[in-house]
């Protein structure tokens, strides 16, 4: 196995299989990494723990010289996004109000990938408490999109969306509740894994507690489900993540019952190419079988189904929750879109809020009873490719102003946030390029904890694509 020009653009199959065959070893390509990051021209870290890194690859590499990994991920570099505690670092939020104090101990996801031997390289940026999905924050300013300058990287994983755009590593932990790792791998041509509801524990819970799910951004499927492998393990700290895992059998001989849809809500300015996308790639799926199951495919229309101002409603309730602690000083501290938004949520009624919480229970009950009758469910990851930078909305969407206006990026995205209301998983994968040459990204659904169909099938997918 001969040296590769770039060891910091490798996948982490690559990575381990020349771990394998010691082609190189984790310290060089932490070196390879580091240098590729230099001054970090995307704005895509908070932080770099350059030494621990450093200590840890060296380790690794022992290790592997041995024969004796420690798990799947053993020399493998991930960044954490700031919004997860990792031991002896600091942790913003993206926030003026949270100094950098250094974390007494682990999350529990990040405790999973030290115990796996995975590298863990820094924080990456994210937008104010990870409550908008542009790419600027008050902390850390814009998050730059290394394939598209003057374009918006998407957020509010924003750091881990420019990190694997630039080839800094083969992969992030995110986090997402309403589209936080799906938009920003969409925009940046990744792919980008929301999994069940407490399939990746959390703790300690946010506001945002039932919405809000950590996961994993790469560059290819195949490392989505590597990243699995470790993360998806259970932690006492989050009750939610002891589920039984076992994984759901398909009936035999069954077929596979794929939807497909192209509108969630109201008209929200789809581009074109996403509509030919999704011919091109029911043209491919037609008549195909896998793993000796017929796929049938099947039309859906949810148009008249609208979870974003609800969910909107809901949200800003949520910040406002989270800000009562806070003084009228502390709150004028806050940035521009979370003193939007906990100024809304203050001026909600218990009417509006009852009124948005039934919106979304039969929302989510509707979903559920929809895919009853489904496997897999198909839509466009985002509307269109990356908006311009520091917006959430294109100009497309015909209620683009008055979105701006009430910051309600939700509804500028219709696709994503319906799976954190009903806790399924749901991927991201790199699917097209629209008039200028802009990704966008198609979005794989299925039933809660058929997480591991979604990611099976979606590597399938992801060359079918690539066809």
């Amino acid at each position: 196995m001969s040296l590769p020009d770039s060891l910091a653009a490798l996948s982490a199959q690559q990575l381990l299989a020349g771990y394998r065959a010691r082609a190189f070893t984790p310290v060089q390509v932490l070196q390879d990494l580091l240098a590729a990051i230099g001054g970090d021209a995307f704005n895509a870290f908070a932080f770099i723990d350059t030494a621990g890194a450093l200590r840890d690859a060296q380790a690794s590499a022992e290790r592997w010289q041995r024969g004796a990994p420690l798990g799947p991920l053993d020399g493998v570099p991930v960044s954490i996004k700031d919004l997860v505690t990792v031991a002896g670092w600091p942790i913003r939020r993206g926030s003026q109000l949270s100094p950098p104090q250094v974390s007494a101990g682990d999350a529990p996801a990040v405790a999973h990938l030290r115990r796996s031997g995975a590298l863990l390289l820094g924080k990456t940026t994210t937008t104010e408490m990870g409550c908008a999905i542009h790419a600027d924050g008050p902390v850390h300013g814009r998050t730059l999109h290394p394939l598209a300058p003057g374009r918006c990287v998407g957020g509010s994983s924003c750091g881990a969306a420019a990190q694997l755009a630039a080839g800094w590593g083969p992969l992030a932990l995110g986090s997402d509740a309403g589209g936080s790792v799906r938009i920003p791998g969409s925009y940046a041509g990744l792919a980008a894994f929301k999994p069940s509801f407490g399939c990746i524990p959390m703790g300690p819970a946010s506001a945002f507690a039932e919405f809000a799910h950590l996961g994993p951004m790469a560059r290819s499927v195949g490392d989505i489900a590597l990243a699995m492998q470790v993360l998806g393990q259970p932690d006492a700290r989050d009750p939610a993540s002891l589920h039984a895992r076992a994984a759901s059998v398909p009936e035999e001989g069954a077929a596979l019952r794929i939807g497909h849809c192209l509108r969630i809500g109201p008209d929200a300015g789809l581009d074109a190419a996403i509509a030919t996308a999704m011919q091109t790639l029911l043209a491919q799926l037609k008549g195909r079988t896998w793993r000796g199951r017929q796929i049938e495919l099947l039309p859906i229309d949810l148009g008249d189904l609208w979870l974003a101002d609800a969910l909107w409603q809901t949200w800003c309730a949520r910040v406002f929750e989270a800000c009562l602690h806070l003084s009228a000083a502390q709150i004028a501290q806050l940035g521009p879109d979370m003193q939007r938004q906990q100024a809304q949520g203050q001026a909600l009624t218990g009417l509006q809020l009852a009124t948005a919480r039934r919106t979304l229970r039969e929302g989510a009950q509707r979903l559920h009873e929809l895919f009853a009758g489904l496997d897999l469910l198909l839509t466009p990851s985002t509307p269109g490719a990356a908006p311009a930078a520091g917006d959430f909305v294109h100009d497309a969407h015909p209620d683009a102003e008055a979105l701006r206006a009430s910051g309600n990026w939700l509804a500028a995205t219709p696709f994503s946030h319906p799976f954190n209301v009903t806790q399924q998983p749901a991927l991201s994968m790199p699917w097209g390029h629209d008039a200028q040459g802009l990704p966008f990204g198609l979005q794989l659904a299925g039933r809660r904890y058929a997480d591991a169909l979604v990611l099976d099938f979606g590597a399938a997918l992801e060359q079918w694509i690539k066809e």
